[in-house]
């Protein structure tokens, strides 16, 4: 596919978004555009909003203040397919953004206009706001649909605050080059000598290893900056840290050094630890040099190289004077290639030890729902299901399947896994953590968040069946209608604030047991539940704005929805409400999805009425008169337990083989 066919079907799916879900044309192309700019490591989760005035004029924007991190964002549209968009074009679109960053900040920006308080605009210009003197950089960003000149570029500055100001382009070129990454087309091939204008001088380690070869060598800063601008995230996509490379704060020491002392960068860095499926080499005058590298990722050092990256236009830093330490493994045993990069990377990270919270893409989780969201069909009435709800267990995998895809494959994908039901990792989490009651987590952000999340799963270990992710799918379809509902109501820029809360609050007031299999099978919330959805939106703003300032509440609505006060509060309020009706209740379901029928839901409740000290009574009898086998004794027991912490049975099978064991224990002469 070139460059043209590309756009072309670039967009017609824009338009195609459009006509299903009736959203604006221009926030349908800018989000298209970031979704590329995301999957390639440079943004967080930016947000559209846009805003136009004389002088000040924005599309989008994005605050991390995990890497102190503000991102704005422009949008040109092109006349015409691959329209050229010439540089004044660009230096209007930055001027822009520089003006809407500036009237934020001294807060002139809605002068002579009519933007209310509560519109969202004015809480991204209190967040701009709210930024000052808390950011290291500011990124401007000008996203088009048409083609620049590939000679246009604007150094970064200074601001006088201290931080770096740095612009960017991207253009539909660029969107290509990272649909071709994306689809394998381009491989990281690195060529020193032409690319870069230097070769690698290096030692081979004649180890006699005949599944890799080593080597040692030295990268000039310079050259590594620029090749990870070039192509950032995919040089890290085998990096078992990748998802948290952008997440963490700015290594204070490795900018310090590299501003104060860059000639000591490289005897104080450990350097990074890199793979490549093939090396070519030059010898001279019995030196050995790297002339390029093929395939090549980095599998330790991200944060170095990110750093490095980042200081490419900083005045401060010298990175000629920076040079890094690298470790290149040439894995020659193609057949188990993926394995030997695992290996390699997490024994390269071993020395920060790899936490529980870095949850590889690999962890049992994460595969279980991918594998039932690649089978689980969407019921649709007494037609043939015909589409799936995907789940992105890498980020940035659904763009990389359809980037695989061409003609009648990629059109069949599209239908089979609509874009709009697309869930990710961080999606899971954020509903999760709000059915179970801790918006205040879910307000700390999509990363910070998500790192709660894993923790709680691998301390759970729950077992995930297609009924589980069912009701997974069922959260996040409450969501997005709670999403929606709040939307429309106009409120400002609190909207995720009232999403999460509002969910911990439906949660709160079916004591967690909505029937979520109703919202699976009808692909939609119940009424009654939109009509609490509604009736909680004034209590909710109310209680998130109207108190804020009071006591020890914090005067930044965002800090205040992130403290426990915040949802304890709340709680006293909604014990006054009424609780949903019984009908609205879960259903029981067997293990494989299907509906419990009353005489199932009826054993299971004859299990949940044997009491605890039946069980303990059961298990000492059994064990002293050695009834039973033992793992019916150990069960008996742990039923006890079970019951003594007032849990239920987790499925019909564990209800069914408990009733068997009291049977039997009777059959035996056990009067309990």
């Amino acid at each position: 596919m070139d460059i043209k066919e590309f756009a072309n079907e670039f967009i017609d799916n824009v338009k195609m978004s459009v006509d299903m879900t009736s959203v604006d044309y221009d926030h349908e192309l800018a989000t298209s555009i970031l979704e590329y700019i995301e999957d390639n490591g440079e943004v967080n989760a930016p947000q559209v909003c846009s805003f136009k005035k004389t002088r000040s004029r924005i599309t989008a924007y994005d605050y991390n203040d995990e890497i102190e991190s503000l991102d704005l964002f422009y949008l040109i549209k092109s006349d015409t397919l691959l329209g050229k968009v010439n540089n004044s074009k660009l230096d209007q679109g930055f001027n822009y953004l520089s003006s809407f960053y500036r009237e934020a900040i001294d807060g002139s920006l809605f002068k002579n206009t009519d933007v209310e308080e509560t519109d969202e605009i004015a809480e991204v210009a209190r967040l701009v706001q709210s930024t000052k003197g808390n950011i290291s950089q500011l990124r401007l960003y000008v996203l088009t649909d048409g083609l620049i000149d590939p000679a246009y570029a604007i150094a970064s500055v200074e601001h006088d605050d201290g931080f770096i100001i740095e612009f960017n382009v991207w253009d539909i070129q660029r969107v290509y080059q990272q649909h071709r990454i994306r689809a394998g087309k381009e491989k990281v091939e690195i060529d020193f000598p032409t690319s870069y204008n230097t070769e690698l001088l290096c030692l081979k380690m004649n180890e006699g290893n005949p599944f890799v070869d080593a080597y040692l060598a030295i990268i000039p800063g310079i050259t590594l900056a620029k090749i990870y601008k070039q192509y950032q995230q995919v040089l890290l996509e085998k990096n078992v840290r990748t998802f948290l490379q952008f997440k963490g704060k700015v290594n204070q020491q490795i900018r310090r050094t590299l501003r104060e002392q860059p000639d000591m960068f490289f005897s104080y860095n450990n350097g990074i630890s890199t793979t490549a499926s093939d090396i070519e080499l030059k010898e001279v005058d019995g030196a050995l040099y790297i002339t390029r590298l093929f395939d090549w990722q980095i599998v330790n050092g991200g944060q170095t190289t990110a750093s490095i990256a980042a200081s490419l236009n900083d005045k401060e830093v010298d990175l000629s004077k920076v040079f890094v330490s690298m470790k290149v493994s040439v894995i020659r045993d193609l057949e188990h290639d993926e394995e030997i990069v695992k290996a390699i990377s997490n024994s390269a990270n071993s020395q920060n030890a790899i936490k529980k919270s870095d949850f590889s893409a690999n962890e049992p989780y994460l595969v279980d729902m991918e594998r039932y969201s690649r089978s689980e069909w969407v019921p649709n009435g007494n037609s043939k299901p015909i589409n799936k709800w995907y789940f992105e267990r890498t980020r940035g995998q659904y763009l990389d399947q359809l980037a695989q895809l061409s003609g009648y494959n990629e059109r069949a994908f599209k239908v089979e896994y609509p874009k709009n039901q697309k869930i990710t990792k961080t999606d899971v989490a954020k509903v999760e953590m709000a059915w179970k009651q801790r918006p205040g987590d879910v307000c700390k952000g999509a990363e910070k968040n998500y790192k709660i999340f894993v923790d709680d799963i691998m301390r759970e270990n729950p077992t995930i069946t297609p009924a589980y992710f069912k009701k997974i799918v069922g959260k996040c379809i409450l969501f997005n209608t709670i999403d929606s509902i709040v939307k429309s109501k106009k409120l400002g820029g609190y909207k995720s604030n009232m999403n999460a809360y509002i969910m911990a609050s439906l949660s709160m007031l079916s004591g967690g047991n909505l029937d979520l299999m109703y919202i699976w099978e009808n692909q939609q919330a119940q009424q009654e539940v939109v009509d609490k959805i509604e009736e909680l939106i004034s209590l909710v703003w109310v209680h998130l704005t109207a108190s804020v300032g009071n006591g020890n509440q914090s005067s930044n609505i965002n800090e205040w929805s992130k403290k426990p006060e915040c949802w304890n509060r709340l709680k006293l309020k909604l014990s006054e409400m009424e609780k949903f009706d019984e009908s609205l209740m879960l259903t029981e379901v067997n293990d494989d999805g299907s509906y419990l029928n009353e005489t199932q839901q009826a054993r299971i409740k004859e299990a949940e009425e044997v009491p605890a000290t039946y069980w303990f009574e059961l298990s000492k009898w059994a064990k002293a008169n050695d009834a039973l086998t033992p793992m019916d004794r150990k069960a008996a027991f742990n039923f006890g337990a079970m019951r003594s912490r007032n849990q239920k049975f987790k499925s019909l099978k564990q209800a069914v083989y408990a009733l068997k064991i009291v049977a039997t224990a009777k059959e035996l002469g056990f009067e309990g």
